[in-house]
């Protein structure tokens, strides 16, 4: 069925991971686990542009400043991503964590052409648009601008899940 499948998920964002993380990890997890797929999950962050008042310290203490928060933003979204992965059930699959820094929908893609993944799946969360409502601008961007043969699948809280291949479970829970 899919031989890579990359999971998107935003973590930089969120205290506690969002729903629509956690339905996409499942997802993501059950279709690696019933496929036999290699499984990356990637998240892409930005580093926050809270600057000190540049006029009232010496560019030198400026440039500091901002390599610390570099490291200290790294260090708290390799631990998210840790998490992350701790929470989800692994059916004791090997799963290749991504972090990368830049633009979300400009990553997703490159990284995913970059595996040569054949399924993508994104947490949708925004309900800017009707489009939107339903998969989000992220995944409507990565959609949009995925290589043809990537599929691209947007979890919802509480949608079903895709049951396990030659599976007759319809019930849409996450295979044991």
């Amino acid at each position: 069925m899919y031989q890579h499948i990359l999971l998107a998920v935003a973590l930089q964002q969120w205290d506690e991971f969002s729903p629509h993380a956690v339905a996409a990890g499942e997802a993501a997890v059950a279709l690696a686990h019933g496929s036999g797929a290699q499984l990356s999950v990637l998240s892409v962050y930005d580093y926050d542009d809270d600057q000190p008042d540049a006029l009232s310290l010496p560019l030198e203490d400026v440039s500091r400043y901002r390599d610390t928060q570099i490291q200290r933003i790294d260090a708290q979204m390799e631990a998210k991503m840790k998490t992350f992965l701790a929470g989800i059930p692994t059916h004791e699959l090997r799963i290749t964590p991504l972090l990368k820094v830049g633009n979300p929908r400009q990553l997703i893609v490159a990284t995913a052409e970059a595996l040569g993944v054949d399924l993508l799946v994104i947490g949708a969360h925004s309900k800017r648009s009707f489009l939107d409502v339903l998969l989000g601008g992220t995944a409507t961007a990565v959609s949009r601008h995925a290589r043809e043969h990537t599929n691209v699948g947007a979890m919802l809280p509480g949608a079903p899940l895709p049951p396990r291949q030659g599976s007759p479970d319809t019930s849409g829970g996450i295979p044991p």
